[in-house]
């Protein structure tokens, strides 16, 4: 059954944060999680399986920042297909035939033309180039998520559909304004946001991450997503603000304070729920439980 099929029938949990978990795991702070796909796959998928263990109906791909750009400031130039292929497959084994994988496109960390100096034809290429390793070999779709610009969003999206991904989901970030609203880091509304998902061809539109938000926050982001794009949607907050801690980000939202403050989320009608950074097993174990024991949609 696709990831479709089976958001039309209820609401799926996803998992938490991977960089977290990779830290936590011993991974050192500035180190690029990537690599570990090659050097510790052991690691990247005991952190999938505690998220499966948790409840959670989809992973994601350790490959938020398997891009050509981000990779060569890693020492890991040339390395762009095998890195994604193997998360795939890493992520695959761990979630077996019952549970569904999503390949994690992240954001290229550089800004386009003429604003910076990745060109859209070179975001496309790395984009493709991206997507087509994780498909072959077996996504069930593709997210490409933390986006700020609507023509990044565009490019990746397109980028995901050209390459054979079954599904797409287009996940923005956004902070929230001191004189209030929210946007994204470059100026973006949430219903100019959806409305790109959907003119692009993503299946969902989303939101994770952000700055100011509380995890409630994101229920009127869930709507307003869903008003404009006519889409399902996906929703993973942070577990609240971080705290600087010996130069490492610290959160400190219990699993119970994530799980009270989704509520509203799944009230808005959000499709499928999970987290982003801060978030670990024992906050999507809370989600799962709320999720059966409202019955939302199941």
């Amino acid at each position: 059954m696709t990831l479709l099929q089976r958001v039309a029938e209820r609401v799926l949990v996803s998992d938490g944060g991977m960089g977290t978990e990779l830290q936590r795991a011993g991974l050192p702070i500035g180190t690029g999680g990537e690599r570990w796909n090659l050097d510790h796959p052991e690691r990247v998928s005991a952190i999938h399986a505690a998220y499966l263990d948790a409840g959670s109906d989809i992973v994601l791909t350790n490959t938020f920042g398997a891009t050509r750009w981000v990779l060569e400031r890693n020492g890991l130039v040339g390395r762009l297909d095998e890195i994604n292929r193997a998360a795939a497959r890493i992520a695959r084994a761990a979630a077996g035939p019952g549970r569904l994988v999503l390949g994690d496109l992240g954001p290229a960390g550089q800004l386009l033309e003429p604003l910076g100096p990745v060109s859209r034809a070179a975001l496309k290429s790395d984009a493709a180039a991206r997507c087509r390793a994780l498909v072959a070999e077996g996504v069930d779709g593709i997210i490409c998520e933390t986006l700020t610009a609507l023509d990044e969003a565009e490019i990746a999206v397109e980028a995901a559909l050209e390459s054979g991904a079954p599904c797409v989901v287009a996940s923005f970030a956004f902070d929230k304004r001191s004189k209030g609203g929210v946007r994204t880091m470059m100026g973006v509304r949430p219903s100019e946001a959806a409305m790109c998902a959907h003119r692009a061809g993503a299946a969902l539109a989303g939101a994770n991450c952000g700055t100011n938000l509380d995890v409630g926050d994101f229920a009127a982001l869930a709507g307003e997503l869903a008003a404009a794009s006519g889409a399902p949607v996906m929703i993973q907050p942070n577990a609240g603000q971080p705290r600087l801690e010996a130069g490492r980000a610290v959160y400190d939202m219990s699993s119970e304070e994530f799980a009270r403050g989704m509520e509203e989320v799944l009230r808005a009608g959000a499709a499928i729920v999970g987290g982003c950074c801060g978030t670990g097993p024992e906050h999507i174990r809370a989600l799962r439980v709320l999720v059966e024991r409202g019955q939302h949609r199941i």
